[in-house]
């Protein structure tokens, strides 16, 4: 039974990296001839933020901190600023967990937007302090709520494709949600 639990938990953490790995390599795909006039969603993010928020086991920081510094790179970012950020909101998931298993999607959306929101502007403070070119504060909204809107699309492929789920409070209690 521990051998079971032990390679489902290394299993899904595997999963997660290579989910992050398959959405960075499709963002870098050039699928659009022409500029583009609406920015994408940034399912990366939300894809560690559901995970983090969900199980958090199957998401360690260490694997969204080089996730994310692999993003930072690969679009040619300031290498770390956003990283940093997206791993202070994935741990605050990680920690409003347990408040907000039973609490209902309606608040775990709630919070996870107001988690994109702080993400983004502190990008954008962070980008002006610096005096780094940054997109402008339209695109960057617009982008923030595409991630909200995809959020819960995310969280429905995470839990029917692959079966992240959020333990509840019982099963927690009993031990029958571990990995």
């Amino acid at each position: 039974m521990v051998e079971r639990n032990t390679f489902r938990l290394w299993t899904m953490r595997a999963t997660f990296l290579m989910l992050g790995l398959a959405t960075i390599f499709v963002y870098l795909l050039p699928l659009q001839t022409g500029p583009g006039r609406w920015p994408t969603p940034d399912i990366l993010l939300a894809l560690c933020l559901a995970w983090s928020l969900r199980r958090p086991d199957f998401a360690p920081v260490i694997s969204i901190g080089l996730l994310m510094l692999l993003a930072d790179l690969m679009f040619q970012r300031p290498p770390g600023l956003f990283a940093a950020m997206a791993v202070i909101a994935s741990e605050a998931m990680r920690r409003r967990g347990p408040g907000l298993r039973d609490a209902g999607f309606v608040t775990e959306l709630l919070t996870v937007a107001l988690s994109i929101a702080v993400i983004t502007i502190a990008y954008r403070v962070a980008l002006t302090l610096l005096v780094l070119p940054r997109p402008s504060l339209g695109l960057s909204l617009v982008q923030a709520m595409l991630t909200i809107t995809a959020y819960p699309v995310v969280v429905a492929v995470s839990q029917l494709v692959f079966g992240v789920r959020t333990q509840t409070q019982a099963e927690l209690a009993s031990g029958r949600g571990r990995a």
